[in-house]
């Protein structure tokens, strides 16, 4: 006659399983293959491939941002470079227009002011006449000029002594030259006119010329004169 154990309640049965395990590690995966199917059991293997894609993914994504970092500074130099550039060829066309007009004031204002025997004192291309800073530099030294006025007169474009021809009385003329004339070259060419007349004690004529003037410059309010000279020409 065959004796059959009590059945277990499937807590105590579970509990004593648990403690079997617990004292044989190694039956641990023969349960678990027992009881779970291979998709449960290929969880950690593809878990570790996702953990190594977004490695990868993180590393590409810091690789990004570095170039992305790089390409910025790269651009960032860049509009430094342009602007540069842009300044460059700027004070280049300056430089060009003050040569032009070194060549081509005299007539130009002997026609605009009715004016002859007109003389070069200052420009950029060539040295300042005696006749132009000796006189500037004594009245400093007397007090009669400031030197906020002396400067200005030695920082105009271009200076030149010239006769009126109705009664040839001497008449100094201040040109500030610039690509597109703005209030400051104005305001400029107004002190620096100002001040030769203090130096003189003749008559001075302020003039502005470039190609073109900015729409919010106003000479006509300061008695500044404005010549404007054709890019081409």
């Amino acid at each position: 006659m065959t004796t059959t154990s009590p059945k277990l309640a499937p807590e105590s049965l579970v509990a004593r399983i648990i403690k079997e395990l617990q004292a044989n590690p190694d039956a641990q995966t023969l349960l678990l293959r027992a009881l779970l199917t291979n998709e449960f059991l290929g969880i950690p293997i593809r878990l570790e491939r996702v953990e190594a894609d977004i490695a990868e993914l993180k590393a590409d994504v810091a690789v990004l941002k570095a170039d992305v970092a790089v390409l910025k500074t790269d651009v960032a130099e860049l509009k430094v470079d342009v602007a540069e550039l842009k300044t460059d060829v700027a004070v280049l066309k300056g430089d060009v227009l003050e040569m032009k007009l070194h060549r081509r004031i005299r007539p130009l204002l002997s026609q605009r002011f009715n004016l002859r025997r007109a003389r070069m004192m200052q420009s950029p291309v060539q040295d300042t006449s005696p006749e132009l800073f000796e006189p500037v530099e004594d009245a400093f030294d007397k007090g009669i000029i400031t030197d906020p006025q002396e400067t200005r007169i030695s920082e105009t474009d271009l200076i030149l002594r010239a006769q009126r021809k109705d009664d040839r009385t001497v008449v100094w003329v201040a040109v500030e030259v610039s690509n597109d004339i703005g209030q400051r070259d104005i305001d400029r060419a107004r002190q620096s006119a100002d001040a030769l007349s203090v130096v003189f004690r003749q008559d001075a004529l302020a003039v502005v010329a470039g190609y073109r003037i900015h729409p919010q410059a106003r000479a006509d309010t300061t008695d500044v004169h404005t010549l404007l000279v054709g890019e081409n020409s």
